[in-house]
């Protein structure tokens, strides 16, 4: 492997994309997944980098790590997006393959297909992270170390917040796995438990172990340093990425440890951490560092940060964590291209009038519930028949990157219908692959637009909610920090604001960003008699209805329930329902 020479290609980092697609060539990597059942001695960089290729590609020559119908449908990414959109009040479906209505009406079962999806990719990303931190040869390289120890735990956050209590393994084993409540101190195998304790204790137990395993990482890791795709550590993860990952687990503490978002014991936690992210080096990309050139090009801030060239033109100041893609190395469906293919089709057109800056803008499938664009305006039908353009001329909200015209007898509806059109519903052009510089992308299909897994952005809305929650909602200093970054959008400031305001505000700034049902279940309005809040197609009817609390957490996949019968499905679920 010649890294000298792929570091002059792209960032250090940027082999985490190169290394697993069919136009990769490096030798270390030519055989295929590096799969600890098979290759016992991978070499550590190549496995080091297959870590961070987990978090957005789908394997290695484009075939994805475990068996699949679609490689595209193997990708964190695109899962998150299914799991943690498509069942609020943000996104909706019409496809019909592996259950994606089911989800987006919150009838998600244990038989599921797209719910094995998500399963297999966390417990294979967690698997390449084992064996790295089992390997000698890594052993000395505490930086990595690190990295991968992060990395890890990030996967099993989601585990926790996904399925509360799943698989737990952090070894290379033989052993039959058992789940994360078999790990807790407080468990005792002779005694009784109902599901909903073993949960509870699942739960918990993944708590405090995702907590202890960021905390012995962020020693070792780089330091917390803002940088573009020039900087060859550009897309590693530094203690930036250890104290937002901290601030969110602190945050939805309450829904871990007491199934109850609002009963927090630590929203001084969130708040501490949250705010080491704002006093970093990182910062939001607002007016004050946007090129001239992308202004008179027509864009705003909020724009460049899902551009393709979001690695540099400036927006990566607010990039605690990004994920590289470049059209002529990474190639896939399961990335950045899945937010635009899956939100577009050929008709729609970007903010400034452009196309998607890719061919694959075709899939039409993905379209914005009635109630999100209400976040934006009392009277959504307004954007109805209009451009992003248009809507951005309303001087409304930067953010509001919708797209509301038709084509021809297909007229485009704010509401949803029966959910089988591309065409019930506005949609959302907030993904594209243009450059702000008006220069060629690298590829006409495959884009190059980077995601950002982790901004700044969330840091100053954890602050904002944190702060509320110990100092009312009458602080001047959460104010502040939702007005820098309604500011950044070029959105009216009000003279106060509610716990409510934050979260519409955090619909606002990171709608399809993969954080919603987790900041729904915060609030207790998601499953449950005590969410007040409904939505169109909320519990499969249209008008939106009350669903069980337990679903606020998925059921393990039927697979997992049939090939080790020590698990115990999840409460609220059968074992292996259809």
């Amino acid at each position: 492997m010649n890294f000298n020479k792929i570091r002059k290609i792209f960032p250090a980092v940027a082999m985490v994309l190169t290394a697993f697609m069919g136009t990769s060539c490096m030798d270390d990597l030519s055989k295929g997944n590096i799969d600890p059942n098979v290759e016992a001695n991978p070499s550590v960089l190549g496995l080091y980098s297959k870590c961070y290729a987990g978090l957005i590609m789908e394997g290695n020559d484009g075939n994805a790590d475990f068996t699949i119908d679609d490689a595209g449908k193997s990708t964190l990414l695109r899962n998150l997006y299914n799991f943690n959109v498509l069942s609020t009040d943000e996104g909706i479906c019409w496809w019909s393959d592996g259950g994606i209505v089911d989800i987006g009406y919150n009838a998600c079962m244990p038989g599921t297909a797209t719910l094995r999806f998500l399963y297999y990719r966390l417990m294979s990303n967690i698997t390449y992270c084992n064996h790295f931190l089992t390997l000698e040869a890594a052993q000395s390289d505490k930086e990595k170390m690190a990295e991968v120890r992060l990395i890890r735990a990030y996967n099993y956050f989601l585990m926790l917040d996904f399925f509360g209590d799943p698989t737990f393994v952090e070894s290379i084993s033989a052993d039959i796995p058992q789940q994360a409540h078999c790990y807790n101190e407080k468990y005792d195998a002779s005694q009784t438990y109902s599901r909903a304790e073993l949960l509870q204790l699942g739960r918990e137990f993944l708590f405090n172990w995702v907590k202890g395993q960021i905390e012995m990482a962020e020693p070792d890791l780089i330091i917390a340093r803002a940088k573009a795709d020039t900087d060859p550590d550009y897309g590693r993860m530094d203690k930036a990425s250890a104290w937002l990952l901290l601030s969110r687990l602190y945050l939805n503490a309450g829904t871990y440890l007491n199934n109850d978002g609002q009963n927090n014991p630590y929203w001084d936690k969130a708040l501490e951490y949250a705010e080491m992210v704002i006093n970093s080096d990182y910062s939001l990309f607002d007016d004050s560092k946007i090129s001239a050139q992308a202004t008179s090009n027509g864009y705003r801030p909020y724009d460049l940060l899902f551009m393709g060239d979001n690695g540099s033109n400036g927006a990566s100041c607010e990039a605690i964590l990004p994920l590289l893609q470049d059209g002529k190395v990474t190639k896939g469906y399961g990335g950045s291209l899945f937010f635009i293919a899956a939100m577009w089709n050929d008709k729609m057109q970007t903010v400034t009038n452009l196309t998607a800056g890719t061919t694959g803008n075709t899939w039409s499938g993905m379209r914005c519930r009635p109630e999100l664009i209400a976040k934006f305006t009392s009277n959504p039908e307004s954007f109805v028949g209009k451009s992003t353009a248009d809507i951005r001329a309303l001087n409304i909200d930067d953010r509001a990157l919708f797209w509301g015209k038709g084509d021809g007898a297909d007229e485009r509806t704010l509401d949803l219908g029966d959910n089988s059109s591309f065409y019930q519903g506005i949609v959302t052009t907030k993904w594209n692959n243009n450059y702000s510089t008006g220069a060629t992308p690298h590829d006409t299909y495959d884009v190059d637009t980077d995601f950002f897994l982790f901004r700044v952005a969330e840091a100053y809305l954890n602050a904002a909610e944190a702060e509320m929650h110990i100092n009312g909602e009458g602080s001047s200093k959460a104010k502040g920090y939702i007005d820098a970054l309604r500011k950044r959008a070029h959105a009216t400031v009000s003279t106060s604001y509610t716990l409510n305001d934050v979260l519409d505000e955090r619909a606002r700034e990171f709608y399809f960003e993969g954080l919603r049902r987790t900041d729904l279940i915060r609030f207790n309005q998601f499953g449950g008699t005590q969410a007040t809040y409904n939505w169109s197609y909320k519990g499969g009817n249209i008008n939106g209805v009350t669903f069980d609390k337990t679903r606020n957490v998925y059921p393990i996949p039927t697979s997992e329930i049939l090939a080790n019968r020590s698990l115990v499905q999840i409460d609220g679920y059968s074992e292996t329902e259809n």
